[in-house]
């Protein structure tokens, strides 16, 4: 059967997460379209077809039996979930929920499809693989939730009491998993501000981290950052399905549980105290429940600031109007600190389409000012903005402004000075003024006495005949030339006539301003000197 495309089921299949399938719908009654009420999906039947299982092999299963009942004549399709998962001892869920999709149209991802009925009333049937490990000898499954949605809205939740009565579970036998998942190459994502200005607003510190499982394989886990005064802040993350099967760690796409990369977001509340906040603490659980904690952890510190005590003013950016035409160009931003001690030991720059710097312990001028060189690189960047500056120092104070570190704005531009005037021509000569027909193929040369305030770095030229049509031509890039000569190849192909030929050409500089000259019918302008002829003789 081939599958139809479905608008609405991805509201169900992206609120899966760790194998549930989450959310507060409400089974029930749902409203036709002429406002009468109508049934709506009815879970009827629920059952496991063995008490018990040796799963320890690898390829245990267990096959669950269920009906779902659709009162709506119209509906024509569904999908859904069940969620097996571990049921400890105590009676609280265990290690990471195991999601058993169906749909009713068959359609990959989704596991199970009817063996039998219809959308009024479909039983399904499914070899559950029972994880192998888990991390006592025997442990209790149990299916305890259901969830399905049709194609005209109505839902269905049945929550893991309400699932109890029909005592869907079994006892499996498992390896112990007696290891917690490991981890390497902790550190923060490309891009992370050093600094977080968090005075009217909370902000983000993101970690990313390798996470290696080689029994059940990771689930979940919390990165823990300690703070000031105590103070600590932390942020989860685990792996969950895609809509297309796949699974997801955070930004990383995840294909095989036992080795996963992970990103983990961790919020730094508004007013936060200000200073050096640290990864301190790691803890990372697997889908068998296994534990592993990291502690003592002191690595990849982000610095939080209200600029309270450390502070700055007189932000400016020099020179406003730079020349990057011809190579590139040199900026400097200053700044007044205020309210440091021990001097100023860093600051960072960072500026959008040009190159930012680390200054350490910069110099403090006489008027209090600091400043930090930029560089712009040559020709194609038209503008240079700061977006960050960073202040610490010399007794660990910081202040942050601008948008890449969420600070106080920062009004700091700078840009190229425009290109006004199109490159001249001051001279121009062909080294031949006659050729014999029977030279060709060959070039002439065309030397050019240019002006050009940019540089002029690309050229087109093109060969007519007499009657002003195009017989051959040359165009292409070149090395930037402001003044002086500039030589340029004119082709002259095999098989042209005997009889007078004309150049005409176009120069273009870095800015895109061109000049043309000595094309027919008066386009562009007159060649200084007069028009560059060449005359193909007979032999």
């Amino acid at each position: 059967m081939k599958a139809r495309k479905r608008p609405w089921r991805f509201a169900l299949l992206a609120a899966t997460v760790g194998g549930i399938l989450l959310g507060t719908l409400a089974a029930g009654p749902a409203q036709a379209e002429n406002g009468q009420q109508r049934t709506g999906i009815q879970l009827t039947a629920l059952s496991v077809e063995s008490s018990t299982v040796d799963a320890s092999s690898g390829d245990g299963t267990v096959t669950i039996d269920w009906t779902v009942q659709d009162g709506d004549t119209a509906a024509t399709d569904m999908l859904g979930s069940l969620t097996v998962q571990q049921v400890g001892t105590d009676g609280r869920l265990v290690g990471a929920p195991q999601a058993l999709t169906f749909s009713f149209q068959p359609e990959w991802p989704y596991q199970a499809n009817p063996v039998d009925g219809s959308m009024a009333s479909a039983h399904y049937s499914y070899a559950f693989p029972v994880p192998k490990y888990a991390r006592q000898p025997t442990a209790r499954w149990a299916v305890v939730r259901a969830e399905a949605k049709d194609d005209r809205g109505a839902t269905l939740a049945v929550g893991r009491q309400r699932l109890a009565r029909y005592g869907a579970e079994f006892t499996a036998t498992h390896l112990v998993d007696s290891t917690g998942p490991a981890y390497d190459q902790l550190g923060q994502v490309l891009g992370q501000p050093e600094y977080l200005y968090n005075a009217d607003a909370s902000v983000i510190a993101r970690y990313r981290l390798n996470i290696t499982d080689d029994e059940s394989g990771f689930f979940r886990g919390r990165l823990v950052l300690a703070g000031p005064q105590g103070a600590t802040v932390s942020g989860t993350f685990r792996l969950v399905p895609n809509t297309d099967g796949s699974q997801q760690c955070g930004d990383y796409p995840g294909y095989d549980s036992h080795d996963v990369w992970c990103t983990v977001d961790v919020t730094i509340p508004a007013g936060a105290p200000a200073g050096t906040w640290s990864v301190s603490r790691l803890r990372l659980t697997d889908a068998s429940g296994t534990v592993s904690v990291f502690r003592g952890l002191s690595q990849d510190p982000v610095h939080v600031t209200q600029n309270g005590t450390l502070r700055a003013t007189d932000f400016a950016i020099s020179p406003r109007q730079y020349n990057n035409w011809n190579g590139t160009a040199r900026l400097a931003v200053t700044m007044k600190p205020a309210g440091f001690r021990d001097g100023i030991a860093s600051v960072t720059v960072l500026l959008d389409g040009c190159g930012g710097s680390v200054t350490k312990n910069p110099e403090i001028a006489d008027d209090g000012s600091i400043s930090v060189a930029a560089t712009v690189p040559p020709v194609y960047t038209r503008k240079c903005a700061v977006t960050g500056i960073g202040i610490t120092d010399g007794a660990g104070d910081t202040a942050a402004y601008g948008t890449d570190f969420h600070g106080p704005a920062l009004d700091l531009v700078a840009t190229q000075i425009p290109d006004t005037a199109a490159p001249v021509v001051n001279s121009a000569s062909l080294d031949v003024t006659s050729v014999p027909a029977s030279t060709l193929r060959r070039n002439a040369v065309l030397t050019l006495d240019v002006t050009s305030f940019v540089g002029v770095n690309r050229f087109s030229l093109t060969v007519y005949d007499a009657s002003g049509q195009p017989v051959g031509g040359m165009s292409g890039g070149i090395s930037s030339v402001t003044n002086g000569p500039l030589e340029l190849q004119v082709p002259l192909y095999e098989g042209l006539t005997p009889g007078v030929y004309t150049v005409g050409f176009t120069l273009t500089d870095a800015g895109d301003l061109h000049s043309q000259y000595g094309y027919p019918n008066g386009v562009g302008l007159p060649v200084p000197g007069g028009p560059l002829r060449i005359t193909v003789t007979d032999d």
